[in-house]
């Protein structure tokens, strides 16, 4: 009887997002021969996702990972937490190396950029390390944390994975690099999906248009240009609800001093007293294809580069999109064909889109036509899946 190869995976995130999804779904997708675990950094949602799937799941605290993306990156303020960084990593590497020793994996794959300690860890132990990449790296202030970055990455990994070409283009040229973009399971997200208990509970009939946002309340994500958007429309369609499904700030001490908090009431602030009835906040959800099947127009008014799974999961469902016209959405949206592309941060352009295919459904309904088989073409499960375990393969052969 043959052997299972070993993998582990590394994920760093707490909350349930597109990271962990693409992961689950890609371990999901492994032929019975590769026996996965996943590593967590932190006992949060994410590990009780992949422990619910079955999945043997471990969680390491006291390892930090090293964010510097667009994503997610530490501004001058934050000084300390940047030096503390720096003086854990020794540690981190040595924790990362005594566990990867003493459970002998056969390949380590890294879930982001930014974990740099297990990157190094696994190369010191001889164990091949694919690194997906699945946010651009941010330029920071002089370059300095951007070039350490990548030169971790550049000499360390095996094999590297970008989940859109803009991604890609963040690496050094030497690095050698294939794009496989997330997927999608096209059981679940599809045209045919029923999205009619999601209308019932929000009070929605079935004429009456509902605009998604699935991004949570978030700076980075466009929040405020979303609900600014959503105010123009009301003035002009009374009708329209807009939806905004994902996490909340609390008014936890953390949340105060990240600046999430202030940024709650900046939104709420910008949702007048007689439109707040036609705004809703869900906060998090787990029945997405519910939600979109649901939906009208999808938005995903990002402000930074980044790869959308809303996006590609709306295509799948035949639901139209409006992004913003930066890296990630460009390849995940063909403008004027599966929806529109408007300026980032451009509320008026938004709400020009949102209105121009509330007023034009048969053109809604051409641009979800045309993303549905979009979606079959660029971000199948089945063939998707097939690239990463080729890669794994073509390692593990040589």
């Amino acid at each position: 009887m043959a052997v299972a190869t070993r993998i582990l995976y590394v994920h760093h995130g707490k909350g349930i997002g597109g990271a962990p999804l693409s992961l689950l779904y890609l371990i999901r997708s492994l032929p019975q021969r590769f026996e996965p675990t996943v590593l967590c950094l932190h006992e949060s949602e994410a590990s009780d996702l992949f422990r619910r799937e079955g999945i043997e799941t471990i969680v390491l605290p006291r390892i930090h990972d090293f964010s510097h993306t667009t994503v997610l990156w530490y501004p001058w303020w934050q000084l300390p937490k940047i030096l503390y960084r720096f003086l854990h990593f020794p540690f981190a590497i040595e924790r990362a190396r005594r566990f990867i020793a003493a459970r002998r994996f056969d390949l380590v794959h890294l879930n982001t950029s930014t974990l740099l300690a297990f990157g190094i860890a696994a190369g010191r132990e001889g164990v091949k390390v694919v690194w997906h990449i699945r946010e651009p790296i941010a330029r920071g202030y002089f370059g300095l944390r951007r070039a350490f970055v990548r030169r971790i990455v550049a000499t360390y990994a095996d094999a590297v994975i970008a989940i859109s070409r803009y991604d890609a283009s963040q690496l050094p040229a030497a690095v050698p690099v294939r794009v496989v973009y997330n997927f999608v399971d096209r059981e679940v997200f599809h045209p045919g999906a029923d999205g009619s208990g999601v209308r019932r509970e929000l009070g929605l009939d079935e004429k009456r248009p509902l605009v998604l946002f699935l991004g949570g309340v978030n700076r980075i994500k466009g929040t405020k240009e979303f609900v600014r958007a959503a105010v123009h429309v009301l003035e002009r369609k009374k009708d329209v609800v807009f939806a905004i499904a994902g996490p909340i700030p609390d008014r936890s001490l953390r949340t105060i001093l990240s600046g999430g908090a202030k940024y709650r009431k900046e939104v709420e602030a910008s949702i007048p007293p007689r439109h707040r009835r036609a705004v809703r906040f869900l906060g998090v959800r787990h029945d997405v294809p519910a939600l979109l099947a649901a939906s009208t127009i999808l938005c995903f008014p990002s402000l930074v580069p980044h790869f959308a799974r809303p996006v590609i999961e709306a295509s799948a469902m035949g639901v139209p999109v409006i992004a913003s016209d930066l890296g990630g959405p460009q390849e995940l949206v063909r403008h004027e064909e599966t929806g529109l592309l408007v300026p980032a941060g451009d509320v008026d352009a938004l709400a020009q889109a949102i209105l121009r295919l509330l007023d034009n459904p048969e053109e809604a309904r051409r641009f979800g036509e045309n993303g549905t088989r979009f979606a079959e073409e660029h971000f199948d499960a089945k063939k998707n899946a097939q690239a990463v375990i080729d890669i794994y393969d073509s390692l593990l052969e040589s």
